[in-house]
């Protein structure tokens, strides 16, 4: 007798299934992390950032901003100075409040959609209630003063005051300072993007858009996952992939020893391989990254999580997340003191022992991040662990007198 989900009549025996290593290969091929589909050039920042349904800009210098580092992580060579240049001076690039009511880079091109596409979440949050003000007093002092000057930041007035011109598309982030805080500076969107009209497209193809541009960014998802990462509602992004379903553009797999189904992209699926084949590769990713973001998900397919302590105000640690193949091994957590160009590694947590040949793997990747940051130093002040003490001696870490590892890049 075949066992079905009653709310929507769907027959769990009749669902193709498959292993969970195909479906983790999956989702780090589409999420671009396998050496075999990383970028190698400047204008390869575009097709991921399009291809990753964006990135989250997150203002925090603990080390280079997440940004940054989402692409460092997949595009070799990469420098920042590339997504800055994309950004503020060729503009294919913009920062906008979009998914999960957060600043996201996305292509200007496919901006409409993304725009369209999350009005609803803006209407349900509370960005909604700072639009409603694009046109109180403050608002209009601002525009005239770009009419004026063509400029203005928060030298001219505070932060909060740019926000229901900036959330509802009248102004944008033209530049930013250079340093570690990048203060914005907006000017008019209609000046720059004159041939970009936000509302070119309906919102109902923006949703459609917007879903299963997500689906194609992981390769397979649950429908709460794809929920999560715009900021909809479970149920409202079920409704949106059944129409995609009727249309034979998506449909439901099940991933063995995981509960639940999970949606695909037909062509995904038609091109699935059963034993795929390996990539090694190490990634250090950050808690803002597209892979590590949803930490519910995170758990699910690759049993591995951590803690957020994004706003804690002293002793944060700041989850750099190791990455071997499909294996997640821990983390580190990483400071860097800019002018004495030193990396710091305040701790080093592993879910097990690593064979020799990992933390080969593991420190090389850790020494290209330090070198990325113009560090000439990488400096471990503490970690609990005397197996990972041992393990940095041997691979060439020196001890100090403070019982610090340091090892130098030069």
């Amino acid at each position: 007798m075949a066992v079905t989900n009653v709310a929507r009549g769907i027959s769990l025996t009749s669902t193709k299934s498959i292993p969970l290593s195909t479906a983790q290969f999956l989702v780090l091929k589409k999420q671009r992390l396998n050496p075999s589909t990383k970028g190698k050039s400047k204008e390869d920042v575009v097709n991921i950032v399009k291809d990753l349904c964006g990135i989250q800009y997150d203002p925090l210098p603990v080390i280079a901003q997440a940004q940054y580092l989402t692409l460092w992580n997949r595009i070799q060579g990469f420098r920042q100075n590339w997504l800055d240049s994309l950004l503020y001076e060729e503009r294919r690039l913009i920062e906008f409040m979009l998914m999960r009511q957060t600043l996201n880079i996305v292509a200007a091109e496919e901006l409409p959609y993304y725009y369209q596409g999350t009005r609803s979440v803006a209407r349900a949050g509370w960005i909604q209630s700072v639009i409603d003000k694009k046109e109180d007093e403050k608002s209009i002092e601002i525009l005239q003063k770009l009419k004026e000057r063509g400029e203005v930041s928060p030298k001219d007035f505070h932060y909060a005051a740019f926000r229901p011109l900036f959330y509802s598309g009248k102004i944008f982030i033209a530049r930013r300072e250079k340093g570690v805080f990048r203060m914005p500076y907006y000017r008019l969107f209609s000046k720059y993007f004159f041939d970009l009209n936000l509302d070119s497209v309906d919102e109902a193809t923006a949703r459609r858009y917007v879903v299963l541009k997500t689906l194609s960014a992981y390769g397979v998802s649950p429908s709460r996952h794809i929920a999560y990462w715009i900021g909809y509602k479970v149920g409202e992004t079920e409704d949106i992939l059944q129409e995609l379903e009727k249309e034979g553009t998506v449909t439901r797999v099940r991933i063995e020893g995981l509960r639940g189904l999970h949606w695909i992209g037909t062509e995904d699926l038609n091109k699935l391989e059963a034993n795929t084949e390996r990539e090694d590769f190490v990634a250090l990713l950050t808690l803002m990254d597209n892979l590590t973001r949803d930490r519910r998900w995170l758990q699910q397919l690759f049993n591995y999580t951590f803690e957020v302590e994004y706003f804690r105000k002293k002793g944060m640690k700041w989850h750099v997340n190791i990455l071997h193949n499909n294996e997640f091994l821990g983390f580190i957590n990483p400071k860097i003191d800019r002018p004495r160009k030193l990396f710091i590694i305040k701790d080093v947590v592993l879910k097990r022992q690593l064979e020799d040949e990992e933390w080969n793997r593991v420190l090389d990747r850790i020494k290209e991040l330090a070198s990325f940051h113009n560090a000439e130093t990488i400096k471990v002040t503490k970690t609990e662990s005397a197996e990972v003490q041992k393990a940095l001696r041997k691979h060439g870490f020196s001890k100090e007198e403070k019982g610090e590892l340091l090892s130098s890049l030069n």
